[in-house]
């Protein structure tokens, strides 16, 4: 046989389906056990019509003709009704309602195609949670699976979480509907999981599922919060932390490869995982060490010996005190167990003590600008100071201040270095003076209407609710061992209700602006005027009939008046007209123009 042509066995469904009537898809609808639902299909409905439902293409359901009621079939009779655009509503539904809806409607005017269309139902019942089982040992590095098992319920999904996050989006797990697969687990798997099962009409999770990973004791570590590594006995306290991977772990201690002695200085804490010793003492020089212990294993750490001394206070020191006409330098950094070493340097000599080194110098011998430098160790600790010896150098924050009546001012002065330095330099420390010039100097001190607050580098004078009597210069003095500095400030005291230079400006140009407003108003009534009222001029007016004969000018005509443009009343400065033929002019009259 030849082959057969495919155009042909197309040609032959097409006319086979218009046959039928119209090819439609089948629309899938979503159902719940116990409840109802309607089942439409939309078709071109004629006037007189037989419709009738079946169910799976074979069990009929219901059929209706026109003027009868609908007939139903078997047990669809109490729990479905018919309505009269074609819908179908089932009520009580059990999952076996589940199938093909088909509905056949016949037109009963004219011989023609059946109109035909489908609607799946699918019935669901409401989920109940299911339960989330381990299959396998959770213990690192090996394969594990979670089964989410929904106990043959109609489920569409399932999703999994760990500690509420999506747990399917590592690498090494993967989900497949209801199971979760680790290849393999890990440490970090460990958390809390739960499964979550849904379809349209219904979701439920399941309990949480505590997961916990073991893994052998590696790398057991001690470690000391002992930030400088030095330890003051009868002073100080420290915390060793013994910390090792894994769950489940439990620790023990040792001192010089012995049980930890009872003493009530040791404190175990976090499941004994730390040890406090509050406070050190000299006995506690030995050894310690701790023990992670589970059930595959123990682990030993390495040993841990406490550095027993004090550290000095604070950083080192430069200090500098006028003695008469000599001035003792020194260099500190005291508090220390074992004492610390303590250098001073200034202008080429160098001096050494413990703790504490001095040394005097006479006045006249010191140039400004020089520089003090203090160097301190102990047990590996380094500190380092710079002082810069020379007269106070700043600038105030504000010489000049204008004031009302009744507020407060404040003027400051701040010390600062000549140069860029580092946070190790240290200025020379200066004491402040405040002094009124009004104008003699008076000293100003705390109390009344004045405060004044100071410190080595800097000092601020506040007078509250000031007056006019108050107004005048300020003097700060600032005197350290190498001489004094000056800032002066200026205070003006202004009335309360005295109008400020920006308030009078906009007064004067307001004023302007009236002044320039009333001329222009008085034009304007005067033009309203003249347009409604126009006068008459009083001058005769010539008619001409003939031919304008030359003229001529030979006089102006003073005093005259003429209502020019815009009817404004001015001087004419017109001269009189002087006509050689005047007999050109027969008519002579008044009238207006």
């Amino acid at each position: 046989m030849g082959q057969s042509d495919p155009s042909r066995g197309l040609s032959l469904c097409i006319l086979l389906l218009s046959a039928l009537g119209a090819v439609r898809s089948v629309e899938n609808v979503n159902g719940t056990v116990g409840k109802s639902v309607y089942l439409t299909v939309k078709l071109d409905l004629p006037a007189q019509r037989q419709v009738t439902w079946k169910v799976n293409s074979s069990s009929q359901i219901v059929t209706a003709l026109p003027g009868g009621s609908p007939a139903y079939n078997g047990d669809y009779r109490d729990r479905c009704t018919l309505y009269g655009n074609t819908t179908l509503r089932l009520d009580n539904l059990t999952p076996t309602d589940t199938g093909e809806y088909s509905l056949t409607v016949t037109n009963l005017d004219t011989v023609g195609p059946l109109l035909t269309g489908s609607v799946y139902l699918t019935v669901y019942g409401p989920l109940t949670p299911p339960t989330l089982r381990v299959n396998g040992n959770a213990v690192n590095g090996t394969n594990m699976t979670l089964h989410c098992d929904a106990g043959g319920q109609n489920v569409v999904s399932y999703t999994f979480y760990k500690d509420g996050v999506t747990a399917c989006s590592q690498p090494h797990v993967t989900c497949d509907k209801d199971f979760l697969y680790f290849q393999p687990i890990m440490m970090s798997d460990t958390g809390t999981y739960t499964c979550k099962i849904e379809n349209p009409v219904s979701s439920n999770t399941s309990q949480p599922l505590s997961l916990t990973v073991i893994a052998p004791v590696p790398g057991v570590a001690l470690s000391s919060n002992a930030s400088s590594g030095l330890l003051c006995p009868e002073k100080d306290s420290v915390r060793l932390t013994c910390s090792a991977l894994g769950t489940n772990v439990t620790f023990s201690w040792h001192l010089d490869g012995a049980p930890l002695p009872t003493n009530p200085r040791y404190h175990l804490m976090n499941s004994n995982s730390s040890l406090i010793i509050s406070p050190v003492e000299r006995t506690d020089n030995g050894s310690f060490t701790c023990t992670a212990s589970i059930s595959l294993n123990s682990e030993t750490s390495s040993p841990l010996t406490l550095s027993l001394g004090c550290s000095p206070d604070g950083k080192v020191q430069c200090n500098v005190v006028k003695l008469d006409q000599t001035v003792r330098l020194s260099c500190s950094w005291p508090g220390g167990s074992p004492a610390a070493t303590v250098t001073l340097m200034f202008e080429n000599n160098r001096y050494t003590a413990l703790d504490t080194v001095t040394t005097d110098v006479p006045l006249n011998a010191i140039s400004s600008g020089a520089e003090l430098s203090c160097l301190g160790t102990q047990e590996g600790q380094i500190s380092v100071s710079t002082m810069i010896l020379g007269t106070p150098f700043g600038s105030p924050s504000n010489s000049i201040s204008s004031v009302k009546k009744g507020e407060n001012v404040t003027m400051s002065v701040s010390l600062a270095w000549s140069r860029t330095v580092s946070p190790r330099i240290q200025a020379l420390p200066a004491t402040f003076s405040w002094f009124h010039l009004n104008p003699e100097q008076s000293l100003l001190t705390n109390g009344g209407k004045s405060s004044v607050i100071s410190s080595h580098y800097k000092s601020e004078l506040v007078i509250s609710s000031v007056t006019a009597s108050e107004s005048g210069i300020y003097e700060c003095e600032a005197e350290n061992v190498m001489g004094k500095s000056t800032f002066l400030f200026e205070l003006s005291v202004t009335a309360s209700n005295q109008l400020s230079p920006g308030a009078i400006a906009g007064i004067v140009i307001a004023a302007l602006f009236v002044v320039a407003l009333i001329p222009l108003t008085v034009i304007f009534i005067l033009r309203k005027k003249n347009k409604n009222n126009t006068s008459t001029p009083t001058n005769p007016v010539y008619e001409n009939t003939g031919a304008q004969a030359p003229n001529t000018y030979d006089r102006i005509i003073t005093g005259s008046t003429e209502n020019m443009a815009r009817n404004k009343p001015q001087e004419s400065s017109y001269q009189e007209l002087q006509f050689p033929h005047t007999d050109l002019y027969n008519n002579f009259r008044k009238t207006p123009r």
